[in-house]
Protein backbone atom coordinates (compact mmCIF):
# COMPACT_ATOMS: atom_id res chain seq x y z
CA UNK A 1 0.00 0.00 0.00
CA UNK A 2 1.18 3.32 -0.70
CA UNK A 3 0.04 6.64 0.73
CA UNK A 4 0.63 9.99 -1.25
CA UNK A 5 0.34 13.37 0.61
CA UNK A 6 1.31 15.97 -2.27
CA UNK A 7 0.71 18.57 0.68
CA UNK A 8 3.66 19.19 2.82
CA UNK A 9 3.12 15.51 4.65
CA UNK A 10 -1.02 15.97 5.54
CA UNK A 11 -2.38 12.53 5.32
CA UNK A 12 -6.58 12.04 5.30
CA UNK A 13 -7.38 8.40 4.49
CA UNK A 14 -10.50 6.56 4.44
CA UNK A 15 -11.44 3.86 6.82
CA UNK A 16 -10.97 1.81 3.95
CA UNK A 17 -8.05 2.54 2.97
CA UNK A 18 -6.69 2.72 7.43
CA UNK A 19 -8.23 -1.15 7.11
CA UNK A 20 -5.66 -1.85 4.41
CA UNK A 21 -2.80 -0.53 5.76
CA UNK A 22 -3.39 -1.82 9.13
CA UNK A 23 -4.52 -5.55 7.70
CA UNK A 24 -8.02 -5.49 9.95
CA UNK A 25 -11.39 -5.16 8.83
CA UNK A 26 -13.29 -1.75 8.32
CA UNK A 27 -15.50 -2.51 10.76
CA UNK A 28 -12.60 -2.88 13.20
CA UNK A 29 -11.42 0.53 12.11
CA UNK A 30 -14.87 1.77 12.73
CA UNK A 31 -15.42 0.82 15.68
CA UNK A 32 -11.97 2.02 16.95
CA UNK A 33 -12.92 5.62 15.35
CA UNK A 34 -16.05 5.59 17.61
CA UNK A 35 -14.18 4.44 20.55
CA UNK A 36 -11.38 7.01 19.93
CA UNK A 37 -13.90 9.96 19.75
CA UNK A 38 -16.02 8.24 22.95
CA UNK A 39 -12.97 8.78 24.63
CA UNK A 40 -12.07 12.15 23.85
CA UNK A 41 -8.97 11.32 22.57
CA UNK A 42 -9.04 12.95 19.38
CA UNK A 43 -12.44 15.64 18.43
CA UNK A 44 -14.14 14.55 15.71
CA UNK A 45 -14.21 17.99 14.03
CA UNK A 46 -10.20 17.86 14.01
CA UNK A 47 -9.81 14.18 12.96
CA UNK A 48 -12.13 13.90 10.59
CA UNK A 49 -13.82 15.36 7.41
CA UNK A 50 -15.81 14.56 4.49
CA UNK A 51 -15.04 15.16 0.88
CA UNK A 52 -15.57 14.37 -2.82
CA UNK A 53 -13.26 12.10 -4.55
CA UNK A 54 -11.93 11.93 -7.78
CA UNK A 55 -14.70 9.48 -8.63
CA UNK A 56 -16.90 11.91 -7.85
CA UNK A 57 -17.95 9.40 -5.15
CA UNK A 58 -18.07 11.10 -1.41
CA UNK A 59 -16.52 9.45 1.60
CA UNK A 60 -15.45 10.62 5.15
CA UNK A 61 -11.88 9.93 5.58
CA UNK A 62 -9.42 10.68 8.91
CA UNK A 63 -6.40 12.80 9.71
CA UNK A 64 -3.06 10.96 10.05
CA UNK A 65 -3.35 12.03 14.20
CA UNK A 66 -6.49 9.43 13.88
CA UNK A 67 -4.39 6.67 12.07
CA UNK A 68 -1.64 7.04 14.64
CA UNK A 69 -4.25 6.91 17.23
CA UNK A 70 -5.27 3.74 15.74
CA UNK A 71 -1.84 2.02 15.57
CA UNK A 72 -1.97 2.24 19.48
CA UNK A 73 -5.74 0.89 19.98
CA UNK A 74 -5.39 -2.03 17.78
CA UNK A 75 -2.74 -5.20 18.01
CA UNK A 76 -1.21 -6.61 14.95
CA UNK A 77 1.97 -6.82 13.61
CA UNK A 78 0.86 -4.17 10.56
CA UNK A 79 0.23 -1.69 13.48
CA UNK A 80 3.91 -3.00 15.11
CA UNK A 81 5.36 -1.61 12.51
CA UNK A 82 3.80 1.55 12.17
CA UNK A 83 4.34 2.52 15.75
CA UNK A 84 7.90 1.95 15.10
CA UNK A 85 8.30 3.84 11.85
CA UNK A 86 6.10 6.64 14.28
CA UNK A 87 9.03 6.46 16.79
CA UNK A 88 12.14 6.39 14.36
CA UNK A 89 10.28 9.53 12.95
CA UNK A 90 10.60 11.52 16.50
CA UNK A 91 13.40 10.21 17.89
CA UNK A 92 15.47 11.19 14.99
CA UNK A 93 13.46 14.31 14.41
CA UNK A 94 15.99 16.89 13.56
CA UNK A 95 17.64 14.30 11.41
CA UNK A 96 13.75 13.94 9.64
CA UNK A 97 13.52 17.76 9.24
CA UNK A 98 16.44 18.91 7.88
CA UNK A 99 16.31 16.24 5.27
CA UNK A 100 12.94 17.23 4.53
CA UNK A 101 13.81 21.57 4.41
CA UNK A 102 16.38 20.24 1.50
CA UNK A 103 13.92 19.61 -1.17
CA UNK A 104 9.79 19.92 -1.33
CA UNK A 105 8.34 16.34 -1.94
CA UNK A 106 5.48 14.41 -1.21
CA UNK A 107 5.43 11.64 1.80
CA UNK A 108 5.46 8.24 1.08
CA UNK A 109 4.03 5.36 3.26
CA UNK A 110 4.71 1.44 2.04
CA UNK A 111 3.46 -1.24 3.71
CA UNK A 112 3.94 -4.78 1.98
CA UNK A 113 1.18 -6.86 2.65
CA UNK A 114 2.74 -10.26 2.28
CA UNK A 115 3.68 -12.36 5.66
CA UNK A 116 6.71 -11.89 4.69
CA UNK A 117 8.29 -8.72 6.56
CA UNK A 118 11.62 -8.77 4.77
Amino acid sequence: MVIYAPHHGEVWMTAWEIAELFYVTGITVRNTIKRIFKQGVLKEFEAAKYITLDNGNKADVYSMEMVMAIAFQLETSWTQIFRKWMVERVVNKEKVEREWQKTEHPMIVMMNNSKDFN
